[in-house]
């Protein structure tokens, strides 16, 4: 059976602490210039690209009520993507601290798949929202088309099969000790 060692897990656990908390401070300070950027009535969007959040580029809002829904969406995404690490981080915990597999594994699983699906498709909805604002001089260069099943979507999909194999594999175990 392939293992990481104590040490291997320990170590990625603290990278995943780590990333948990700057990933939480850069939350925090986007949603505070979010809200800085609504009082000083500039509704400027920031847009959600595969390689990460473009500041650079303003896209302005029709209205304040469009700007704050698409502002609360944009914090809503970036915190289900904290709790996704969150979840890797406790299953990490999980195979450090005990032997073999639990009971919990396959739940853990099946949460990351939920939560990275909808977070697939909450950029979706961002990216949707944010080409029907103004994109000024932006408008002829960027384009947007709606994905049915974006990338992030098919790897929910293989962890919600992969919970189902372990949620199994844990069957046969259960089954394997009451018949010894």
């Amino acid at each position: 059976m392939l293992s990481l060692s104590n040490k291997g897990l320990r170590l990625l656990t603290g990278l995943l602490t780590l990333s948990l908390i700057l990933g939480s401070l850069a939350v925090a300070g986007i949603t505070v210039y979010l809200v800085v950027l609504a009082v000083q009535g500039n509704y400027s969007l920031l847009l959600v690209f595969p390689e990460g959040l473009q500041v650079t580029q303003a896209v302005r809002s029709a209205s304040l009520g469009s700007y704050l829904l698409y502002s609360i969406l944009l914090v809503a995404t970036l915190v289900l993507g904290l709790f996704f690490l969150f979840l890797l981080r406790s299953i990490l915990r999980t195979l450090g601290e005990a032997k073999g597999f639990t009971q919990e594994l396959p739940k853990k699983i099946t949460r990351m798949g939920y939560v990275l699906l909808a977070n697939a498709y909450m950029k979706q909805l961002l990216l949707v929202f944010a080409f029907n604002q103004d994109l000024g001089d932006l408008s002829g260069l960027l384009a947007f088309r709606f994905q049915l099943l974006p990338n992030e979507a098919l790897y929910a999909l293989l962890l919600l099969v992969l919970a189902g194999v372990f949620n199994y594999a844990l069957a046969l175990q259960r089954e394997y000790e009451q018949t010894v």
